[in-house]
């Protein structure tokens, strides 16, 4: 007998779709197989498709504070207006906009987030009392002031001491922003840290043009090969964005064992750049999928992030074959659980029981000729039915356990201090 089972559902497993069972005990996958298994509760998957849960591997997750303010503006614009405005943030303010954004995740199959903002203990919080994971760090900019430095890396280890492990979802890093806020003495006091409590670090990087150029022009050298000359880089080391790395770039990364985040639709909608995944991939990079904020979105749909992301790798190549949504795929779900060292992502025995179910006879699915074209190319993220995180459902039939119009009420009431 088993905790949870889920029976007769169309399972992703090994690349490919098979009718399989699913028993789970406690917060992990006790059993993928054919025979008939029986738990305490029963999901019937008959008409479902099912995934390991999707992994959204770079986020500013309160940005839904912001989302639809700054509109149409470069990337330099857009700061400009988003750093003034978060000025006006509190710890409260941080808590409901975590809570939207983990309402709008989960229900749209996101099962774990890696989040790099302010106020962390609130998002801590909000992840504590929903159910989902994460994996959070302070956003640190230093901009070389000396005593901001202090006051940054002691409010982060203090974080990383709290948080790590909390809850048995939470992992709790390092997040220096980039290299355009941060300075290289900072960032190699970051590494010891992270060195020190045996973390990740998770950074901004390459995210435009300007700011690449204005790299080489400070250092001498573009971001990868200075961040490698520094002796920053290495399997603790996760870079979101990555749209303007040249070859040795690239060649950088793989040796160092460096993951990718590609964030596509914000970077679209920024015009900030096309990160070169399929490329990536082929020299052995661990390339992952994140939404970036919502303020630069405006969703945190990763469905909508998947099929972009392929799209995109056939517009640059004009290779329509160059990468396949297996592919892509794998990138939302394994590669993130993989480089942030969780032990999730597949649908195996002994991996955490972090799954979704999709609602096959969805309009938008029909006919069924492969179920991964439906999923990479057909979801809209609002055909998930189920969602379970550490063996617990957490969203039941569409259902959550949590207000969701109070949600709502709250961060309709918190926008007229932005107004």
């Amino acid at each position: 007998m088993y905790d949870i089972t889920i029976k007769d559902g169309l399972c992703f497993i090994n690349g490919d779709f098979v009718k399989t069972n699913i028993g789970i005990e406690g917060n992990r996958i006790a059993y993928v197989g054919k025979k008939n298994i029986e738990g305490d509760y029963n999901i019937n998957a008959e008409n479902k498709f099912v995934l390991p849960g999707l992994f959204n591997a770079h986020t500013h997750l309160a940005m839904t504070l912001f989302r639809g303010y700054a509109e149409d503006l470069m990337l330099n614009d857009w700061l400009d207006r988003i750093w003034n405005v978060e000025r006006k943030l509190t710890s409260r303010d941080v808590y409901w906009g975590s809570m939207l954004g983990i309402l709008e995740m989960i229900k749209s199959g996101t099962v774990a987030f890696s989040d790099h903002y302010f106020y962390m203990d609130e998002v801590a919080r909000a992840v504590g009392e929903t159910g989902i994971r994460a994996v959070l760090c302070n956003g640190m900019m230093d901009r070389g002031d000396k005593e901001k430095a202090e006051r940054l890396l002691k409010a982060s280890t203090e974080f990383v001491r709290k948080w790590d492990g909390k809850y048995g979802r939470i992992k709790a890093i390092v997040g220096p922003h980039s290299l355009f806020t941060c300075t290289p003495e900072f960032l190699m006091r970051v590494k010891a840290k992270a060195e020190e409590f045996d973390t990740l670090i998770h950074i901004h990087l390459s995210e435009t043009k300007k700011e690449v150029q204005e790299i080489k022009d400070k250092y001498g050298f573009p971001p990868v090969e200075l961040l490698d000359k520094l002796g920053f880089l290495s399997s603790r080391v996760i870079i979101a964005h990555g749209n303007w790395l040249d070859e040795m770039e690239m060649k950088i990364l793989k040796e160092s064992k460096v993951s990718v985040v590609h964030c596509p639709v914000s970077n679209l909608k920024l015009a900030s750049g096309i990160s070169r995944i399929a490329k990536m991939s082929s020299y052995g990079i661990n390339v992952c999928i994140g939404t970036d904020g919502a303020a630069s979105n405006n969703t945190y749909n990763m469905f909508e992030e998947i099929k972009i992301a392929s799209l995109l790798q056939k517009m640059i190549t004009e290779k329509a074959d160059i990468i396949s949504g297996r592919d892509v795929l794998r990138m939302a779900t394994e590669n993130g659980f993989l480089a942030y060292g969780v032990k999730g992502g597949s649908i195996q025995e002994n991996m955490l029981a972090d799954i979704i179910l999709l609602n096959k006879r969805s309009i938008n699915f029909t006919p069924v000729y492969d179920p991964l074209n439906c999923i990479v190319y057909g979801s809209y993220g609002c055909e998930v039915t189920h969602t379970l995180v550490n063996g617990r459902i957490i969203v039941n039939n569409g259902e959550v356990e949590f207000d969701e119009d109070k949600i709502i009420d709250k961060i309709e009431s918190i926008k007229s201090k932005f107004l």
